[in-house]
């Protein structure tokens, strides 16, 4: 083997997987989200809502890690019945809200994202990190709630003891992403696989 090739081949070794499960309510933006780490481009189309769950084939590698999303339906059909596996597999997850749903605008969908932060809370083992992206920054008209509002209106205060961070983003553009991949990356180098 020449000198060149073992030198590629260590450095593919270096490479790690992780695999990051993106759960939240319909609508939220998970699979805009996984399709802007994807190509690193605004997502300029309307995205087919996810049915189930989609593991997908083609990683993004930050630094030395392989991040391989795990993309979930929101609906709550498919809270009970594939959210528990897709933690399963996590390295780190990502719960991700729609920053304009208000009590007042969408009750119905306010109502479910509290529930399903209770949900995921249950289900995500302690020593798993948990991002909270609080997503739709981009749409200023609709005055979406930003960290603090998030932390108090969703009642974001009594969280268990836990690696975790909140993020404002914007999924369709990468506003705010790449600050809370960092994290994610931080957070995978500390667990010194």
């Amino acid at each position: 083997m020449s000198f060149l090739s073992k030198l590629l081949l260590k450095k593919r070794e270096q490479v790690k997987d992780a695999y990051v499960t993106i759960i939240g309510p319909p609508k939220a933006g998970k699979t805009t989200l996984v399709r802007y780490l994807e190509t690193g481009k605004p997502v300029e189309e309307e995205l087919s809502t996810t049915l189930g769950i989609e593991v997908r084939k083609t990683g993004v590698q930050i630094d030395q890690w392989r991040l391989r999303a795990i993309d979930t339906g929101g609906q709550k059909i498919y809270q009970q019945t594939f959210w528990e596996l897709a933690v399963q597999q996590a390295d780190v997850v990502i719960f991700l809200i729609d920053a304009t749903i208000k009590p007042d605008t969408n009750p119905e969908l306010y109502e479910l994202t509290k529930e399903q932060f209770s949900y995921a809370l249950d289900i995500i083992p302690e020593d798993v990190p948990l991002l909270v992206l609080i997503n739709k920054q981009d749409l200023k008209e609709k005055n979406p709630m930003n960290v603090d509002e998030a932390l108090q209106i969703l009642d974001f205060g009594s969280i268990p003891n836990r690696s975790m961070a909140f993020y404002p983003c914007s999924a369709k553009y990468g506003t705010g992403v790449e600050e809370a991949i960092n994290w994610i990356v931080t957070q995978l180098d500390s667990q010194k696989r």
